[in-house]
């Protein structure tokens, strides 16, 4: 067996030829593109089937081949939803937390194991694995709860058990290669008119908050949200009982019921002190921001109508991990409201938010520090001593919030990528509650 660290960008390519072989049923080039609107979709031939991502690929090929679009950042790491990617991530023995999600290192490097090399075909290649073997890489099925609608059939062969079961090859079957795939956010064939969140997972704990959001921010609310209860649900009471939004759905809120339930937190057994691994918590942090009350969604930005060079055609660009900085139809709707503000052009939008960029980059930095300061100095407390328990104890909370809102503006192992966050929030607010918890947190220890 092999274990052996590459770059992301490089897992479907020559760096780690093994994953080409596994991806390469799917992961191939979209279907020759044929005029059509969103409005009109092609008839599926006799040769596809309706309902599936292959039948679907025909009857919407623009929307299919913007779909399987990925872009790397500035740090390496790629984004997309595209079938070889999200097969990657749900299926490739690579490093993971407890919720089986991969494990990023700087610049975007993961660590992968269990390839053997193949002497007759010269390659590395990943032998069929072991419910045992998947269960120690962390491969689980419930990684694939926001990234296929097929869970929703393993969840209602499997129950809530299918959470923490391993993701081995009957699961696979049963999704078949079908990730980010249409019925995730349609209710039934293809339509703007029919956008709905479909995953069990976000519906059974999201309650009214999941219900009441509209179309445009449910579906990709589905997916990016702070809770990640997956690792922790093994049956039908855990599902009923897990309520991240008990006290509320602003940060401040869901914060304190997942401090409580001890989800997103990494716990050092020695101190007690709990530190946050929570990603993207982006549709608690949007719903009350000024672009949200405006009425702008995540698909508005992400996913702008865009035009066919060839075809002429107008349609909805299902490139949904798009930087709206890096496309000239996003920036374009950006200035429905900032020319306003005096924003003229796309340049100037672009300039406009990655100053803001730079502004919560910065912020972001100041917070990191004090996070650090905070956290060295209560370490020194709870070796010595020096407060009773409760004091302590309190102080560990203040820092779990701080680490909380740290991450809550920066969720990736590097740098802020431009325009993260900054562009639909006011991220000095962010900043500020994690500097306060530092403040309170430190004035206890002192």
């Amino acid at each position: 067996m092999k274990a052996f660290s590459f770059q992301r960008k490089h897992v479907i390519g020559a760096a780690c030829v093994a994953t080409v072989m596994l991806f390469a049923a799917i992961a191939g080039c979209a279907p020759e593109q044929a005029p059509q609107t969103d409005a009109a979709p092609a008839e599926a031939t006799d040769a596809t089937a309706e309902g599936t991502m292959a039948g679907y690929a025909e009857m919407f090929p623009l929307q299919y081949a913007s779909l399987q679009q990925e872009r790397t950042d500035e740090n390496g790491i790629v984004k997309g939803h595209s079938i070889g990617q999200l097969r990657d991530i749900c299926e490739a023995p690579l490093a993971r937390d407890q919720n089986g999600d991969v494990l990023l290192g700087e610049n975007g490097t993961v660590t992968a194991s269990g390839y053997a090399y193949d002497e007759e075909l010269g390659m590395y290649v990943l032998p069929e694995q072991t419910d045992e073997q998947l269960k120690e890489t962390g491969l689980y099925s419930g990684c694939v709860a926001c990234k296929s609608s097929k869970f929703n059939d393993i969840y209602a062969q499997q129950g809530a058990s299918a959470f923490g079961s391993v993701y081995n090859k009957q699961a696979r079957e049963i999704v078949n290669g079908e990730y980010f795939d249409c019925a995730m956010c349609h209710d039934g064939m293809p339509s703007a008119d029919n956008l709905k969140a479909n995953l069990v997972y976000f519906n059974a704990l999201g309650d009214d908050f999941a219900a009441n959001l509209v179309p445009k921010l449910a579906v990709c609310a589905q997916c990016h949200n702070s809770y990640d209860y997956r690792s922790r649900i093994t049956t039908e009471a855990d599902l009923e009982n897990f309520r991240p939004y008990r006290y509320g759905t602003d940060l401040e809120s869901v914060f304190k019921a997942s401090y409580e339930d001890g989800v997103n937190f990494a716990k050092d057994e020695e101190t007690g002190i709990s530190t946050s691994y929570m990603v993207h918590p982006i549709i608690e942090i949007f719903q009350t921001s000024p672009m949200a009350n405006l009425g702008v969604t995540c698909v508005d930005c992400h996913m702008p109508k865009t035009t066919d060079a060839e075809s002429g055609t107008t349609y909805t660009n299902h490139f949904a991990a798009n930087n709206p900085l890096e496309n000239e139809d996003s920036l374009e709707y950006c200035l429905t409201c900032h020319k306003n503000q005096g924003i003229e052009t796309t340049a100037d939008m672009k300039a406009y938010a990655e100053q803001k960029a730079d502004e919560l980059a910065r912020g972001y930095e100041e917070l990191t520090a004090q996070a650090e300061t905070f956290k060295a100095a209560l370490e020194e407390a709870i070796k010595t001593k020096s407060k009773d328990e409760a004091t302590l104890d309190k102080a560990r909370e203040l820092y779990a919030k701080a680490s909380w809102y740290d991450h809550c503006i920066n969720t990736q192992p590097s740098v802020i990528s431009v325009g993260h966050m900054a562009s639909m929030v006011d991220g000095s607010a962010l900043v500020e509650a994690g500097e306060k918890a530092c403040s309170e947190g430190m004035a206890l220890i002192a």
